[in-house]
């Protein structure tokens, strides 16, 4: 059985940045334009939901 995450927070470094966070099933994704504040919301995010940042880079 495969069950959904419900909670997670990606950091994902493209062209920009972008802070994807998994609450409860349902994603919302931030761009920032510079690593200091996607690095700071992603830890905040990150410390409000008991998980880790998952550091990913943009392959597309």
């Amino acid at each position: 059985m495969v069950t959904a995450k419900l909670h997670g927070v990606e950091l994902v470094k493209g062209q920009k940045w972008t802070v994807r966070v998994t609450a409860y099933g349902t994603t919302l994704i931030f761009p920032f334009e510079a690593e200091q504040y996607a690095r700071s919301y992603a830890d905040g995010q990150a410390f409000r939901l008991g998980v880790e940042v998952v550091e990913l880079k943009d392959c597309a």
